[in-house]
């Protein structure tokens, strides 16, 4: 069974993602030249540790996303977890994009497995 639909949704919330962790690179980059107040180290030190911890995150979703169209129950719980956990993150669109095609990965049924079942 393909699953077209998931991998669209969840390719195109991992381009956005990957969008997002360059600018907020350049971002917490930039921030680093500026004078160090209260308000702009605050800035870096958020910007930095997103940056930091959405690498091995993006390299995953984008395995994930190419693993999806082989049916691969564990790789859409993955990619619902990381649509819940960008949801609640600066990166709302691409979550919300990556938990519908969580949802739709682990509620559809497959129809080849289940003729078998019932003959």
């Amino acid at each position: 069974m393909k699953r077209n639909t998931e991998f669209t949704l969840s390719l195109i919330a991992t381009i956005f993602l990957t969008i997002g962790w360059f600018f907020t690179a350049i971002m917490s980059f930039l921030l680093s030249f500026m004078p160090a107040d209260a308000d702009g180290f605050g800035w870096f030190v958020y910007l930095l540790i997103c940056t930091i911890f959405s690498i091995p995150l993006l390299v995953l979703i984008w395995i994930a996303t190419f693993k999806i169209r082989n049916n691969s129950k564990g790789w859409g719980i993955f990619i619902l977890i990381m649509g819940v956990f960008y949801t609640f993150s600066i990166y709302f669109v691409p979550g919300i994009l990556l938990l519908i095609a969580g949802i739709m990965m682990v509620a559809k049924n497959d129809k080849s497995k289940s003729m078998n079942l019932s003959a």
